[in-house]
C-alpha cells in the first residue's frame, strides 16, 4: 500500500483530503505492532502515525526510539537542487523537519534558501538506518533521484522493478 492509499482510506472529515503518509519500513508502533509513517500536518509540523487506521485495542501510537535516515522533495528545485538527504537521530524526526522548517541556524543551508526562495519541501521516503547508511546514500551521487517517489524514474518505471538493495536502505 503506498502512503496515498494509506492516507485515502484513512477516515477524515468529508471533503478534506488528509495529508500523505510516508511509510518507514521497520518501523511500528510499539504497543500494537501495525506499521507506522510520517504525516505533515501543516507547514512547520509533523507527526508520526498509524498507516492504517488505529487499531482496536492499541491505547495510543509508541514510536520505538530508533535512527532514521530521510528523504525530501523540493518543490520546484532550488537551482540544482530538487532533494535534501538526511539523519535524525531516535525517532526526532518531526523535530527535524520543524527545525529545517523554521529555524535561522538549525535546518539545513539548502531547505532555509529553499524555502526563503518561495520553495517548499515534501518529505518522500524514510529508512531505518544509522549515519553510515546517510553516508552511503550521500556518496552515490544519483541515489535521491533514484529513490524520490515523486521524480520520474526510467529505471523504476521500464522494467517495475525495485532499486539495488543498498538503495533501498535494506543493505
Amino acid at each position: 500500500m503506498t502512503a496515498t492509499q494509506a492516507s485515502s482510506a484513512r477516515p477524515g472529515a468529508p471533503g478534506l483530503p488528509l495529508p500523505p503518509l510516508v511509510a518507514c519500513p521497520g518501523l511500528a508502533c510499539v504497543a500494537c505492532g501495525s506499521p507506522a509513517g510520517c504525516q505533515r500536518l501543516h507547514r512547520a509540523a509533523w507527526a508520526w502515525a498509524h498507516l492504517q487506521p488505529r487499531p482496536v485495542g492499541c491505547p495510543g501510537l509508541l514510536i520505538p526510539s530508533v535512527d532514521l535516515v530521510y528523504l525530501v522533495h523540493l518543490q520546484p528545485a532550488y537551482r540544482h537542487a530538487r532533494h535534501y538527504l538526511g539523519f535524525a537521530e531516535r525517532s526526532g524526526l518531526p523535530k527535524r523537519l520543524r527545525e529545517h522548517a523554521t529555524s535561522d541556524h538549525q535546518g539545513a543551508r539548502l531547505l532555509r534558501v529553499a524555502l526563503a526562495a518561495g520553495g517548499d519541501f515534501e518529505l518522500t521516503r524514510l529508512w531505518v538506518g544509522s549515519r553510515k547508511l546517510e553516508r552511503q546514500l550521500k556518496q552515490r551521487k544519483a541515489t535521491p533521484r533514484l529513490l524520490c517517489p515523486v521524480c520520474p524514474n526510467p529505471i523504476r518505471q521500464a522494467d517495475g522493478q525495485q532499486v539495488p538493495a543498498l538503495l533501498s536502505g535494506t543493505a
